[in-house]
């Protein structure tokens, strides 16, 4: 009689079906994440369409921060629903799509990451080194800046093509990004693309703090002349550091767990918890902290609120500017600041 030998059965995981409660509680959080995002991302975008005062150089990094918070809101967030609906196996019959999901996940995070850095050095230039500020951020190169932050997301992509890593759905993030497990120095190499631009914007906000102290000090000095400046400043600081702090918090987690958890004997819930803020951040957080805590930006929101259901019979109340020209920067971050 001859032996037989049968494969081994694979076990895929289905959350849905094995932690229902906990699962519908994280599809809503993700729904309204995927909402906010793509509908507050592209109210970034139109408001820079459709308002003169907020087409300048340095808001064509917010454009493109708000373009990667767009996908990571978007295709990247539903498909990780996806992930939860259908379960394990769909994904892993299907490597492929799973590996062209995982690429532009991977893509879409470090794109928005190096935006993110890049903001915070054009306002580190803007207020501490304004004379060179027009050169070093022209039209010109700031597109090119731009096109190469795009090129360099695409690195660790480009390695995985190239055979170091590999794409692979993982149980614990419940979706499809690359292998950590397997690929340990991959991992660092991400990881390393999220602390750079956490290290990068700290830097720039404590030389901003300083160069706003220094001020204070001149300004006391001299009397009370500059105190309205001041003031501005003072503002425009506080602004930065809600801006670094929710940065650092939102994606510190992350780091410390994919660095520290190298037996992966972390719980789901835990990995779940850090991408999903991590995805929060890109996806949902900054088009609040890049609009609603800038006065252009609230103007632009209203205009292109005006401009899209203004085709429903929905007025602009009488006294308010259409095209955002009336409204200041002087209150707002210094995205609006400079004119170039």
């Amino acid at each position: 009689m001859a032996n037989t030998t049968s494969e081994p059965e694979v076990t895929y995981v289905h959350y849905l079906e094995t932690h229902p409660i906990e699962t519908s509680f994280l599809i809503v959080i993700m729904l309204i994440i995927i909402t906010i995002g793509t509908v507050g991302n592209i109210f970034i975008i139109g408001a820079v369409a459709v308002t003169k005062s907020l087409r300048t150089t340095a808001n064509y990094f917010v454009i493109n921060l708000a373009i990667c918070d767009v996908i990571l809101a978007g295709p990247v967030n539903i498909f990780f629903v996806v992930a939860i609906f259908t379960g394990e196996r769909w994904f892993v019959i299907r490597k492929e799509f799973c590996g062209v999901l995982a690429f532009v996940c991977l893509s879409a995070c470090l794109a928005s990451l190096a935006c993110v850095a890049f903001i915070a050095i054009n306002r580190y230039v803007c207020i501490c080194r304004s004379s060179v500020y027009p050169t070093i951020f022209s039209k010109r190169n700031t597109i090119i800046i731009n096109i190469i932050i795009w090129v360099y997301s695409m690195w660790l992509n480009f390695a995985v093509l190239g055979g170091w890593g590999r794409y692979t759905y993982d149980r614990k993030m419940i979706g499809c990004v690359w292998d950590r497990m397997e690929h340990r120095a991959f991992s660092l190499s991400f990881l390393a693309g999220v602390f750079i631009p956490l290290v990068t914007v700290a830097i720039c906000n404590a030389l901003i703090f300083w160069k706003v102290y220094q001020t204070k000090k001149k300004i006391a000095s001299v009397g009370k002349g500059g105190d309205k400046k001041m003031d501005k400043e003072i503002k425009l600081a506080k602004v930065l550091f809600l801006v670094f702090l929710i940065f650092l918090v939102m994606n510190s987690p992350f780091v410390a767990v994919i660095l520290f958890d190298s037996a992966d004997v972390l719980p789901v819930v835990v990995y779940v918890i850090v991408v999903q803020l991590m995805h929060g951040n890109a996806s949902g957080v900054n088009c609040f902290v890049y609009g609603i805590s800038n006065r252009a930006f609230r103007e632009g929101y209203k205009n292109f609120y005006y401009k899209i259901f203004g085709v429903c019979g929905v007025k602009r109340p009488i006294g308010k500017s259409a095209n955002g020209n009336n409204s200041s920067t002087n209150g707002s971050t210094v995205v609006t600041k400079v004119e170039t």
